[in-house]
């Protein structure tokens, strides 16, 4: 039956260390022998479901590594774990957009908030933005070429947590004017990655004001 180097079985599991707590799950687990070097693959889907449930995977980027240990923070019995590559890393996946929105998410969560709504961006930006959001937050996207009434601005305000104004996008002026002085955060960044740190920012800065 194959089998593999326990390090290489650990990275083929998307974990790069460290090796001697990552063994000591396994052994705990019954699903290997502290003096084998080498593990069988059969044993693969078993192992994964014992680090998944004892470790939180993140690349070595500092916010990637600080994040996880803010959401550890909630986990009690979860140690941090170095993720093997980039794509396995539970905080972006290798992608520096995920990461920037999984962040948002958490930051929101903090407050209990569930609800964003965005003014402005393109037709594919927005299908981005719920393709990365998922089922974490309800959405509402406004598109910036569309006219909107102030009935209709201060509806969505009413409705959303937070609601963001993104200025370097597609976004008339008409639509915009609708949303200022309603409490809206501006925000000037152009793509997802940028909308998703200065939400999470201005979030951040709420959570700790007095």
């Amino acid at each position: 039956m194959a089998d593999l180097a326990k390090r290489d079985f650990y990275r083929r599991l998307g974990y790069a260390g460290p090796e001697d707590l990552l063994h000591q799950a396994l052994v705990e687990a019954g699903l290997t022998n502290p003096r084998k070097s080498r593990i069988s693959l059969d044993k693969l889907d078993a192992a994964a479901l014992v680090l998944e449930e004892r470790f939180l995977r993140a690349c070595s980027r500092g916010d990637c590594q600080d994040q996880a240990i803010r959401l550890l923070a909630d986990r009690p019995g979860q140690e941090l774990a170095l993720a093997a590559e980039a794509k396995d890393c539970a905080m972006c996946g290798g992608s520096g957009t995920s990461r920037a929105v999984k962040a948002m998410v958490a930051a929101m969560g903090s407050l209990g908030w569930t609800r964003l709504c965005v003014v402005g961006g393109s037709p594919s930006s927005h299908g981005r933005l719920r393709l990365e959001v998922g089922q974490e937050l309800e959405l509402r996207l406004v598109e910036g070429t569309r006219a909107r009434t102030l009935q209709q601005a201060r509806a969505d305000t009413r409705w959303a947590h937070c609601t963001v104004i993104w200025g370097a996008t597609l976004l008339d002026h008409r639509v915009s004017d609708m949303y200022r002085g309603l409490g809206c955060v501006l925000i000037n960044g152009r793509g997802i990655e940028e909308l998703a740190a200065e939400v999470e920012r201005h979030v951040r800065l709420r959570s700790v004001a007095p």
